[in-house]
């Protein structure tokens, strides 16, 4: 495999080579720069000729500094899809419709992908003869693709009919020397089922799983993809990943890194493969599976490489291509592309290739990126971790003030006047196996094929060291064309973004593929990133632009989906009227919208944007009469009828927008009826609790006053709290508090009940207290709560607690004198024979005293 940065180290110098040629060259718009420095531009038969790199085109007259940069909201009517007709005609046999039928197909079935991966027996999905074929079986799998089907539209889930989902059995292993399915590559075939053979003996699920084990059982070295393709899974090898002698002119903002020192967060040696020998070879690895196939390819390597695919150089000469336009999580402009043309976060700024001005050609500054695992690591071999699995995207930003990213990617059709032509971005889609698609790169310029598997790739890192691997998730295509410099540029499908461009095959080589990392997942690293819409301008459908509307009748319009094929999902449409809030109302599936004619009756002048997330289309102004009419009843919606509330704070409802609503009765204000029909009168100080009726009227200027909403409502007290004891509190039986206490309104009597016993009344300052009763016994027992105010009751805070039971003491145990065994032996039987010896001789010798007395006395 062969690094395409050392492809590129070329190019590079090639590119400093021709830096007069910067000042040259064709046409920079207020969007981003045509480039023309480095390998030649795609010109006009950059379009028309897509299988050679095209040759350099001459240099288009410069645009006048006047000339407007074409509006991503503009409808354009002066657009021409002649070009891209021809392109998908020519490089997929498809006409335009079927091109963007294709895309919305592909989007569909990744949409249904997070269904099914969660099923057992799903295997994969892929795209094929106007179907959407899903791989796998099993009854929950069957059940859920005659879901999809059902929920499709018009006649997709009939049979046979585009877009049908149909449930196909697992392929089964091709045998030994079989012929390999991608014509990117040979198939070795399965070990030969002769004497020793191992008998398959499990079932590939996903790529993430296999790619894992792969890594763990095998090692990354030579490893180029783990892929799904054709009902089956591929694991590619190729040859030892390595970068090319020669580095490109670096600048003295930029030193180079000593050779062979390992990027700023790569992996150390002790993350690098492990250096024991592998488990099992590639073949043996792959025997064990039933859905696996082993292919040799050729090695993978980065391309070094405005619209999407313009060129931009970076501060070492390095020449990529852009991406996709988008916005940080602040809203601030960003454009995104290949994470490899970092030098793994080493550079620092970004010039448009070919600027306008080359007094003004920064483009912006390097933000994020990452090339492979966080930090831009290696695969490693850490057994808890193996793979390392990554993606490869970058961000530039700081974008100079007037530069213009356009939502769309440019076809290299009109490199004079790339907005005339370049494709719409109005979303993002997961690839698919039989996709068609589309790449933009400087270099190659435009060109189409279709995705021939989805997987995970292994790209050789920017050091000479062979261990110095990445991986990402990705998308491969045998039939798009593609060489140095077209890194970052966008991959299409229809109006979706699927990919960034990462990698090709070597110079010279007799096969043809390039690889795409998928934009989905390179997002999930970049949270808060939105990317950038393509959104038209809304148009006023009834009234017609000055006609005439009743006052509270629908004003309706259209965002144009042209020149995309439909408008992106979750627009709205921003309606600004002057002297009221900004509304914004939703965008349906065909792109319709509505408010209500607001008062006052007369002339009525606003203006509609397309909005989705920080994406906008422009503004448009209308003009249009409203027409004086009755104004009906408001609807009052909050508080509910007969609802008991703790506490007032407003009046809501609905009414006619620009109406004003006067409230009146219990609780009274106005307040203006907003343009999405809403409507909020604020009560403040209100200090009673009781029963409370309001009326609601709405009034406009030179109308007569509308019919009266009338509502009934009741406002008690909140419930007091109890403070010492706590909801499923223990207490030993003999330290039960004598007392509950809590806090309630200032002047509130306060009710409270044990175990539903008679009702003590306790006042409150702010604070209450009630005994409990002596000698609970043992188990739970419920305290209920309730605060009285002006005679209005609130509902109860019940309590309760658990009194645990007293100790069982044993007595202490017996023993009969003279039994033995009942106690242990403690010494104290010789005692008791000692004192009875001495209490023998005590008396013996008492009697022989009494003896001598009564001789001494005779």
């Amino acid at each position: 495999m062969t690094h395409h940065s050392g492809r590129n180290r070329f190019n590079r110098a090639l590119g400093l080579a021709a830096a007069a040629a910067l000042a040259l060259g064709s046409t920079f718009l207020a969007g981003p720069a045509v480039a023309e420095s480095g390998p030649p531009l795609p010109g006009p038969s950059a379009s028309t000729v897509s299988t050679a790199a095209p040759a350099a085109s001459p240099a288009a007259p410069a645009a006048s500094p006047e000339a407007p940069a074409p509006e991503a909201g503009d409808s354009a009517p002066a657009i021409s899809d002649a070009g891209l007709t021809e392109a998908v005609l020519r490089d997929l046999g498809m006409t335009l419709e079927q091109f963007n039928a294709a895309g919305d197909q592909g989007k569909r079935a990744a949409d249904a992908v997070a269904s099914l991966r969660e099923l057992p027996g799903y295997v994969g999905i892929s795209l094929k003869d106007g179907r959407i074929v899903v791989e796998g079986s099993g009854t929950e799998l069957a059940a859920r693709v005659a879901e999809l089907n059902a929920a499709g539209s018009g006649a997709a889930g009939e049979a046979g009919a585009s877009g049908e989902f149909v449930l196909k059995a697992p392929a089964p292993k091709p045998s030994a020397g079989a012929p390999a399915a991608s014509a990117s590559a040979t198939t070795t075939g399965s070990p030969e089922t002769s004497s020793g053979a191992e008998t398959p003996d499990r079932v590939a699920a996903s790529t993430d799983q296999l790619f894992t084990d792969y890594v763990r059982e095998v090692g990354a070295a030579g490893l180029q993809a783990v892929a799904f393709a054709d009902g089956s899974f591929v694991i590619r090898t190729g040859g030892t990943i390595q970068a090319e002698a020669g580095s490109a002119p670096v600048t003295p903002t930029s030193p180079a890194a000593p050779a062979g020192a390992a990027p700023a967060g790569a992996a150390t040696a002790s993350s690098a493969p492990a250096s024991s020998a592998p488990a099992a070879s590639p073949s043996e690895f792959v025997a064990r599976y039933s859905n696996v196939r082993l292919e040799q390819g050729e090695p993978l390597a980065p391309e070094e490489d405005f619209f999407g695919g313009q060129g931009f150089v970076l501060n070492n000469g390095i020449i990529c291509s852009a991406g996709y336009g988008a916005y940080s999580p602040a809203g601030e402009p960003i454009v995104l592309t290949a994470g490899h043309c970092t030098d793994d976060g080493t550079l620092s700024t970004a010039n448009v290739e070919r600027p306008e001005s080359p007094a003004s050609n920064l483009l912006g500054t390097l933000g994020f990126s990452q090339f492979g695992g966080p930090g831009n690591s290696w695969i490693t071999g850490d057994e808890a971790n193996p793979g390392n699995i990554g993606t490869d995207i970058a961000v530039i930003e700081s974008i100079r003030s007037g530069l213009d990213v356009q939502p769309a990617a440019s076809r290299w059709d009109a490199p004079a006047n790339p907005g005339s032509t370049a494709v719409k971005i109005i979303g993002t889609a997961s690839p698919s196996p039989g996709q068609a698609v589309c790449r933009s790169g400087r270099t190659d310029g435009w060109s189409c094929g279709t995705v021939d598997e989805v997987g995970i790739y292994v790209v050789g890192g920017i050091t000479p060291d062979p261990s110095d691997l990445r991986a990402f998730r990705g998308f491969l295509s045998n039939s798009v064309q593609s060489s140095g410099g077209d890194s970052g540029g966008p991959w299409i499908s229809g109006n979706f973004a699927v990919g960034t461009h990462s990698a090709g095959d070597a110079p010279g080589s007799a096969s043809n593929f390039a690889v795409a990392t998928t934009l989905e997942d390179a997002m999930t690293r970049l949270p808060g990133v939105q990317l950038q819409l393509f959104l038209n301008k809304p148009v006023l459908t009834e009234p017609a632009a000055g006609g005439g509307v009743a006052l509270g009748q629908a004003i309706t319009g259209q965002v144009p989906a042209v020149p995309a094929s439909a408008v992106a999902a979750g627009s709205t449409v921003r309606i600004t009227v002057p002297g009221q809030a900004p509304v914004e109302v939703p965008v349906d599936a065909a792109g319709q919208w509505q408010f209500t004619a607001p008062s006052p009756a007369g002339r009525l002048r606003f203006t509609a944007e397309t909005i989705n997330g920080f994406s906008h289309s422009g503004a448009s102004s209308f003009d249009v009469t409203v027409l004086p009419s009755d104004l009906p009843a408001p609807t009052i919606a909050s508080p509910a009828d007969g609802e008991l509330l703790t506490a007032l704070e407003g009046i809501q409802g609905t009414g006619t927008p620009g109406a004003t609503v006067q409230l009146s009765g219990d609780a009274t204000g106005q307040a203006m009826v907003g343009l999405d029909g809403n409507w909020t009168v604020p009560v403040t100080g209100n200090a009673r609790f009781g029963s409370f009726s309001v009326t609601a009227v709405q009034t406009a200027r030179g109308i007569a006053d509308s019919p009266a909403a009338s509502r009934t409502f009741m406002v008690a007290p909140p419930a007091p709290a109890v403070t010492n004891i706590q909801d499923g509190q223990h207490f030993a039986h003999d330290a039960v508090p004598g007392q509950v206490t809590g806090t309630a309104l200032n002047g509130a009597a306060v009710t409270v009940t044990v175990d539903a016993a008679a009702p003590a009344r306790a006042p409150s300052n702010g604070t209450w207290s009630s005994p409990l009763p002596a000698g609970l016994a043992a188990g739970t027992h419920t305290v209920a709560a309730s605060q009285t105010v002006d005679g209005v009751a609130s509902v109860p805070v019940n309590v309760t607690f658990v009194v645990d039971p007293a100790p069982v003491v044993a007595p202490a145990a017996i023993t009969p004198a003279g039994v033995s065994g009942q106690l242990p032996a403690t010494g104290a039987d010789g005692l008791l024979t000692a004192a009875g010896v001495g209490a023998g001789v005590l008396v013996l010798g008492g009697i022989a005293l009494v003896l001598a007395r009564r001789r001494s006395r005779r």
